[in-house]
């Protein structure tokens, strides 16, 4: 998964976390257990179980799937 998001660093994302929350801002980093992201206000660190999704902002909405995130990431613990 870290080669997938590898290719997002740098690039406006939108992370979508459990709940339906969506930040947006440029991937700075993708470690083990956090993905840090800096958004327009700050600052945002987000734990990786807690997210469910991960896309190029402006990525039409089934495209990143298959091309960007191993769909192994999405299965729930």
């Amino acid at each position: 998964m870290q080669d997938n998001l590898s290719k997002l660093v740098r690039k406006n994302v939108e992370v979508t976390i459990h709940g339906g929350i969506v930040y947006r801002g440029q991937l700075i980093e993708a470690g083990e257990d956090t993905l840090y992201l800096k958004g327009l206000t700050g600052w945002v660190t987000i734990p990786m179980d807690k997210i469910i999704a991960v896309r190029e902002e402006g990525a039409e909405e089934g495209e990143w799937r298959d091309r960007d995130i191993d769909p192994s990431f999405f299965n729930s613990k």
